[in-house]
């Protein structure tokens, strides 16, 4: 994936000035950086989400899971249904992902009976349903405590192999442990 010469600007301030990166292909990359420097914002033209600046982002596929830093889910489903709203795009079942994230004897629940942890482990567990060539993840363990944290980061990036990945984080010890390759903003 190449991302060249963007221009980024929001209400007259400069994001991005001719930015460009190379972010390597079936590898985990991860974005850092301070509050207000542009990694949401990156993330969302990725996904093609804003479209409004300059220069080119040249994707090696259309086929994106996404997951957000708010759950986006459907609140008259069920946790397994939103999970199979999508199309399901590899070998993995709607219970083989909830049991990923540990959510498995959770999947009759609706989004309101659960944490915000729950949520975010089960937007997780969507992307990884359609499983898509790129997955695009803005904060995505920041709502899960630590003992969890450790128990399913393992399950999810041996999940994720041979996958491109770009995660936007400000946990420096994930990036040491997970990261193939670091863009700092």
């Amino acid at each position: 994936m190449e991302i060249k010469n963007v221009t980024k600007l929001f209400n007259d301030k400069v994001i991005f000035k001719d930015f460009s990166v190379s972010i390597p292909e079936n590898k985990i990359t991860f974005i850092m950086g301070e509050s207000g420097s542009g990694k949401t914002t990156l993330l969302k033209m990725i996904c093609g989400l804003d479209k409004q600046f300059e220069g080119e982002i040249l994707l090696s596929s259309n086929k994106l899971s996404c997951v957000f830093q708010e759950p986006r889910l459907f609140p008259t489903l069920t946790a397994k249904e939103n999970i199979e709203l999508v199309e399901k795009g590899g070998d993995l079942s709607s219970e083989d992902v909830l049991k990923l994230v540990e959510l498995d004897r959770d999947s009759h629940l609706y989004p309101n009976e659960l944490s915000g942890g729950m949520k975010m482990r089960l937007s997780i567990a969507r992307a990884l349903y359609y499983n898509g060539d790129i997955f695009v993840l803005d904060e995505p363990f920041s709502a899960l405590d630590e003992e969890l944290k450790d128990r399913i980061l393992n399950n999810i990036f041996d999940a994720l192999k041979d996958k491109t990945v770009i995660i936007v984080s400000h946990n420096p010890d994930e990036a040491q442990k997970y990261a193939d390759n670091l863009i700092k903003l």
